[in-house]
């Protein structure tokens, strides 16, 4: 009995052994955090728990499909009422949240019920947070690849600033690329630059089967901005301050230096009379700790 506890105390061990092992790799960048393996929902909790999200944050994401289809989320344990695409919702970081597509173009009568977690937030314009939302594109591609049974995941990221390519695309096109096969979607965007959603549509439909809540993912909260004005043409301009006022100099709105009082003074021909620290390696501590104004160092 002792030998077989002695055992198991030696594999627990080496199972912690290889944990802090893999979070070190991982830490390196040898071994990714992140990947597509984890259940949906555990990469949006682990950036909640890494600070990169506000409890409570509210990110606007944007649903598009192709012409024709319609989409509802969930609302309160029950889909809500289908709308024609494109559709804002306003959705939880590290939430898993369920989609129903219907009147899929060329295909009536059929449904998919694609999966959006989202995993970190964007900074927009302070007040134009529905203008520039996390664009979430299904193809109709993708949508036939799900209904042949195939299951498809979209990795939505933000480019590197130092490694974009300074080109424009066309309003209401995101680009895209597709991984190689055996290729990790999610450690690829992570590689690339910030990965903020993924998109998980497969051929799965609910069953009388599923427990409560297992198909909706819980129901979490959601808010339904239903198709906002998209951003101005040309991007926006932020100010960074108010400009010149008519008629006043330049030199006349500069801050003005504060008065000089008798410790200023003190303090500046303490400074000056200072040797350099590679002259006082003699001294117990510098020269100037002994002077007044300045506090024995401890």
């Amino acid at each position: 009995m002792k030998r077989i506890q002695l055992q198991q105390l030696l594999l627990i061990a080496t199972f912690l052994v290889l944990a802090v092992a893999n979070i070190a790799k991982a830490q390196s960048g040898l071994v990714p955090l992140y990947t597509e393996r984890l259940n949906p929902g555990t990469i949006g909790q682990f950036q909640n728990l890494k600070g990169r999200g506000i409890p409570g944050y509210t990110q606007p994401i944007q649903m598009v499909l192709p012409q024709g289809a319609h989409i509802a989320p969930v609302v309160g344990d029950a889909f809500a009422d289908d709308q024609p695409a494109p559709q804002t919702y306003g959705c939880l970081i590290g939430a898993v949240y369920r989609f129903r597509v219907t009147q899929i173009p060329f295909r009536p009568g059929a449904e998919l019920y694609p999966s959006v977690e989202v995993i970190d937030r964007t900074y927009p314009p302070a007040g134009m947070e529905l203008q520039f939302p996390i664009p979430i594109h299904i193809t109709q591609e993708e949508l036939q690849l799900a209904l042949d049974g195939k299951f498809v995941t979209r990795v939505i990221y933000l480019e590197n600033p130092r490694t974009a390519i300074p080109n424009a695309y066309e309003p209401g096109f995101q680009p895209w690329f597709e991984v190689e096969p055996g290729t990790d979607p999610v450690v690829t965007a992570d590689s690339l630059g910030r990965p903020v959603a993924i998109m998980r549509l497969g051929s799965r439909r609910p069953t009388v089967e599923d427990m409560p809540g297992e198909f909706t993912y819980q129901s979490p909260p959601i808010q339904l901005f239903g198709n906002p004005p998209p951003a101005p043409a040309g991007g926006v301009e932020i100010p960074l301050g108010p400009g010149p006022m008519a008629g006043v100099p330049v030199h006349a709105l500069a801050p003005k230096a504060q008065p000089r009082t008798a410790f200023h003074e003190r303090e500046e021909n303490v400074r000056r009379n200072t040797a350099p620290w590679s002259m006082q390696q003699h001294y117990t501590q510098p020269q100037y700790m002994a002077q007044p104004g300045y506090p024995p160092q401890r």
